[in-house]
């Protein structure tokens, strides 16, 4: 996706997340997140894109957190940046939020891919997503739902499909929930008068929830170096290789 356009849909979604009905989803976002405020802590957090007050930013446990948007938005931006193309080292972020980041790409051009290279491993990578099959998911394929503006084409992946798709790249889930049962409605007093259909939903699951929010880990095999230098030299000399001393160590 050309940069002009991620800017016109990142601007779009930050101001919608300032309506009543993107702040009340905001709240949903972080309410889904306080049961693991702990175990999400490191040194650098990234979040791709900006949502309004981005409420849940502040209870995460970081000492450095950046949000890089394809839109300058002070003071909030760190960097402009296209999603599928960052300005950062591989290996060198502990945590990425992504909150429907992936809605607001074409599939081929999905931020995937800068996602798994710019993350640590054993980092973690939070996907907030629009479940396919809900109300919110038809009224944005309808384009009803304003959050990327107004757009002729999104895309939306459930959240099985991008899980077998992170755990094909070596990653791992640690959390997944679906969440949300208020319909698309933009009014605040009817957003207030359905508020009873979150509850109704965790106990009978009339329809479908309207967001889903999964937790993948990344996970690197290493192959540790198990001898010293000095023991290396050693078997040199002595015309063995180390590959047979660690075999041999292993099946020992």
């Amino acid at each position: 996706m050309l940069l002009d356009k991620q800017e016109t849909k990142y601007l779009a979604m930050d101001t919608w997340f300032k309506t009543p009905q993107g702040r009340r989803v905001a709240d949903a976002f972080t309410a889904e997140l306080a049961p693991i405020y702990e175990q999400l802590k490191g040194e650098r957090l990234l979040q791709l894109g900006s949502c309004g007050e981005n409420r849940w930013l502040s209870l995460l446990k970081f000492n450095v957190k950046w949000l890089i948007n394809p839109c300058l938005l002070p003071p909030k931006t760190a960097a402009v940046s296209s999603l599928t193309a960052l300005p950062i080292e591989r290996d060198s972020i502990d945590c990425i939020i992504a909150p429907l980041t992936l809605e607001a790409f074409e599939r081929p051009k999905s931020p995937i891919d800068e996602i798994d290279r710019i993350l640590k491993p054993m980092g973690y990578v939070i996907f907030f997503g629009v479940n396919p099959l809900s109300f919110w998911g038809a009224a944005l394929r309808w384009n009803y739902l304003k959050c990327f503006g107004v757009v002729s084409s999104v895309t939306l992946m459930s959240s099985m499909t991008l899980k077998h798709e992170m755990m094909h790249r070596g990653y791992r889930q640690c959390f997944l929930d679906s969440f949300y049962y208020i319909p698309p409605v933009t009014s605040e007093y009817f957003i207030d008068k359905l508020e009873f259909f979150n509850e109704m939903g965790k106990m009978i699951w009339p329809f479908p929830a309207g967001f889903y929010c999964l937790i993948m880990q990344k996970y690197q095999y290493v192959s540790p170096f198990m001898t010293s230098k000095q023991a290396e030299e050693d078997l040199v000399l002595g015309k063995k290789t180390s590959l047979q001393t660690i075999s041999q160590w292993l099946h020992d």
